[in-house]
């Protein structure tokens, strides 16, 4: 009655409840086909067009593969299904947000149907190198007093580093008393004038909280110098004919093939 096939059968079926969602990735490899992987609890919610971690073929080498479908169906999974034995698990997450929204993972199933191309080589060619490397996020630190450090002038005296005292009484004018309020690092170490390490015992004191926010910064599409001012533009007859087609066909909501015929600058773009 009590007897176990292992000793630690136990921990096993705990860690399967665990994991109580199911996605599908896509593959930018080769992969003809869309796989299912259990998603821890910590890590859950993942949305679709989000990039996940996961261990892949016999010797569980990590690919970032996209979701394409969130918290499938246990009816559905691919054990259902009879596709394999057992369901890996998420490594982690590594998109805060969606690379891809729902209008562009159709359009990539379209393209992957059309042109018989397996579905994750087209998300990895829709999504720019530069998205996916994190290019133009940056993470800058911010310092802030803390709520216990209320009592500004007797937590100064009791400091004995000059700069420590320099710091608290920068932040305080500041008014840098809260996450929202907190001032970036650089530019309090600039304005006392030195190094992390006072910052550091600071920190260790808990008499300031050291954050971190993530910064976006858009990356220049054209060099500056060469950009072009936007004008108004005014299209001729043939364009307006031209335009008033596309705009019928795209309103159809069907394929359609159009070729835009014209000779060498006779504003076809």
């Amino acid at each position: 009655k009590y007897q176990t096939n292992s000793l630690f059968a136990t921990e096993e079926a705990e860690e399967e409840t665990l994991c109580n969602h199911i996605i599908r990735v896509a593959f930018a490899s080769a992969a003809d086909r869309e796989f299912d992987y259990f998603v821890p609890d910590e890590i859950w919610p993942i949305k679709v067009g989000q990039r996940v971690e996961v261990p892949f073929g016999r010797k569980d080498k990590t690919e970032a593969v996209f979701c394409t479908q969130s918290d499938v169906p246990p009816e559905d999974s691919f054990i259902a299904r009879g596709i394999g034995r057992k369901l890996k698990r998420v490594i982690r997450l590594i998109d805060k947000e969606p690379l891809l929204d729902f209008e562009l993972m159709e359009l990539a199933r379209w393209i992957s149907s059309y042109y018989v191309c397996p579905l994750g080589q087209v998300l990895a060619a829709m999504v720019p190198s530069a998205v996916k490397r994190g290019a133009g996020v940056k993470t800058q630190r911010y310092v802030y007093l803390r709520a216990g450090a209320a009592d500004i002038e007797k937590t100064i005296d009791e400091l004995r580093g000059k700069k420590q005292k320099q710091i608290v009484k920068f932040l305080d004018g500041r008014g840098a008393s809260s996450a929202s309020d907190a001032v970036e690092v650089r530019c309090v170490l600039e304005a006392v004038g030195c190094g992390n390490e006072p910052i550091k015992r600071l920190a260790e004191k808990q008499i300031v909280k050291i954050a971190r926010k993530t910064i976006l910064k858009s990356l220049p599409v054209i060099p500056k110098g060469m950009s072009i001012k936007a004008e108004k533009v005014v299209l001729n007859d043939d364009q307006r004919k031209a335009l008033a087609h596309f705009e019928t066909v795209i309103g159809s909501d069907e394929f359609g093939v159009t070729l835009l015929y014209g000779v060498t600058d006779s504003g076809k773009t």
